[in-house]
């Protein structure tokens, strides 16, 4: 197949696989069709490349996290670069799920052609930042693990978007009924973690109302329309208006207790809901302090405080 291939088509093919360093290599077109694989794609995958060809890349994946794969790729065509995602394989071994890793980057000379690069992930050798939970997280744990991410990209040089998200909760519960509510907050929560910045996870910060780490590069506003469209395409009376608001990490806040502002601002989000909600008369930061703050694991969260402070479950619903 590669004879067919132009010397400007081969060369980009290679430096994709040789800069991801991945068991398998596979292309889509913008509508998430498979247009080109190789590499060990029986062992990885669990299905031979013929089968492959012309298939729905959410395929590969774990039925439980298609909706993040196929969130995934409408990243990556809108920003033309996603970091790496670990979700699960639809291939078993020995019973047991397959833990991959995606990366992906859009073909610099072929319109309309991306590139995914996929590698096995062993349990040992995964970084403690890519282990958000699959589940959306709590105002407390979110802030926690949020706060580790931004430090760390500080400390790095680079730049993230705190953004918060209200789709307008009361409009969904009154044209759907509880069970379609229940089904839409888990997409919309797998349509968040795909774009969420590394291992940030996503906040349920109410019913309705998500927080989440952005890239840099990446337009909250692409976000919100994404949003809109979820809930479109579960139920076509669900024309939301839904409301956002995000700063830079870098630019906006002035402290070095990250956890502390994510925690004060998600509630205030909460409390207000996204059409109300302003960062910028949002006066209420943690003074900058010294040394950064070591921030406790959720587990050593006093009980009492997690329980007083605790938002977003779905207990409730219904």
């Amino acid at each position: 197949m590669s004879g067919d291939l132009s010397i400007a088509e081969q060369r980009d093919r290679f430096l994709t696989f040789a800069f991801a360093a991945s068991d398998v290599l596979i292309e889509v077109d913008d509508d998430g069709k498979i247009v080109f694989v190789a590499g060990s794609v029986k062992s990885l995958l669990g299905q031979p490349v013929d089968r492959l060809m012309g298939s729905d890349i959410s395929l590969i994946a774990d039925k439980d996290d298609r909706v993040l794969l196929s969130e995934y790729l409408k990243k990556l065509i809108a920003t033309g670069r996603a970091t790496d995602r670990l979700i699960h394989a639809a291939a078993e071994a020995d019973g047991k799920r397959i833990r991959i890793s995606v990366a992906g980057m859009s073909s610099p000379q072929r319109k309309g052609i991306h590139h995914l690069a996929i590698k096995r992930v062993p349990l040992a050798s995964r970084p403690a930042q890519s282990q958000a939970p699959s589940s959306p997280m709590d105002v407390l744990d979110f802030a926690s693990n949020a706060a580790l991410l931004s430090n760390e990209a500080r400390d790095a040089g680079e730049n993230l978007n705190f953004a918060m998200y209200d789709v307008g909760w009361n409009e969904v519960e009154s044209k759907v009924d509880t069970k379609t509510a229940e089904a839409l907050n888990d997409t919309l929560v797998q349509t968040l973690r795909a774009w969420a910045s590394g291992g940030s996870g996503v906040g349920q910060v109410g019913q309705g109302k998500y927080s989440l780490l952005l890239d840099e590069g990446i337009d909250p506003e692409i976000l919100k329309q994404r949003i809109a469209a979820v809930a479109r395409e579960t139920n076509e009376t669900l024309d939301l208006d839904v409301n956002h608001a995000a700063l830079s990490v870098n630019d906006v806040i002035d402290t070095d207790d990250f956890g502390a502002f994510f925690e004060q601002a998600m509630e205030r989000f909460d409390a207000v809901g996204g059409e109300k909600f302003d960062l910028l008369s949002f006066n209420e930061l943690p003074g900058s302090k010294p040394q950064k703050p070591s921030v406790p694991p959720p587990s050593d969260i006093h009980p009492a405080r997690r329980m007083a402070r605790r938002k977003g479950t779905t207990e409730s619903w219904g």
